[in-house]
């Protein structure tokens, strides 16, 4: 009697990296969205220190933390990565994936990005072998159809796969985004407007009152 193959699937955690500056529904509500999508047992929030790739962020490292803190209170589904704030340096995410990794060695990593992140990830530090630590899960503003094998990784529109292999798929999340920009929400607290509805009501009184 021939036996069935079987295969061993592993979990899937997820890693959202950012400034967070500040977190706002756009992150929160994908992510939670993202959480149930992927089946992930975890989805972490994993703010830089000091991102390489942006110029001066608006809010200190103990405030993106306090803000995010009051995030999860109401987004309990999520939780905070602050390895990379702990550092106190510049951060480069393929130096986090190698410390997670080694953490995390019976999972299926997860890094979780924007398109625009996919589609510059060649100008980051050893973007080459990003595939040989994770899965790469993009979030696609509206309208975008550029769904493409890049830097390694193979194209996958099924979860599973992702179950299947601790690493190397990219996978185009499916689920309608909500699309809300950092620098929308810089402008209207620099211009004193109304920012329900683009941030917890929690965070909004933070920023209010610091």
């Amino acid at each position: 009697m021939q036996k069935s193959l079987s295969f061993e699937l592993f979990t899937m955690i997820g890693f959202f990296g950012g400034s967070f500056d500040p977190v706002h529904y756009g992150h929160l509500k994908n992510a939670a969205q993202l959480k149930i999508e992927l089946g992930l047992s975890k989805l972490f929030l994993m703010p830089c220190a000091e991102p390489v790739h942006k110029e001066q962020l608006n809010f200190s490292v103990n405030q993106r933390m306090d803000m995010l803190h009051l995030a999860v209170k109401e987004f309990n589904m999520l939780s905070i990565d602050a390895r990379e704030i702990e550092k106190n340096r510049d951060s480069y995410t393929i130096d986090s994936l190698k410390h997670i990794q080694s953490e995390h060695q019976n999972d299926s990593i997860c890094l979780i990005m924007g398109m625009d992140s996919f589609n510059t990830l060649n100008s980051w530090k050893e973007y080459q072998t990003f595939y040989q630590y994770c899965h790469i899960v993009v979030i696609a503003r509206s309208g975008a159809l550029i769904h493409q094998e890049k830097y390694g990784f193979k194209l996958t529109s099924v979860v599973n796969d992702l179950t299947k292999q601790k690493t190397g798929f990219v996978f185009f999340a499916n689920n309608q985004m909500l699309d809300i920009s950092s620098s929308t929400i810089h402008g209207k607290i620099h211009n004193y407007k109304n920012l329900s509805r683009l941030l917890p009501e929690s965070i909004i009184d933070y920023i209010n009152t610091s």
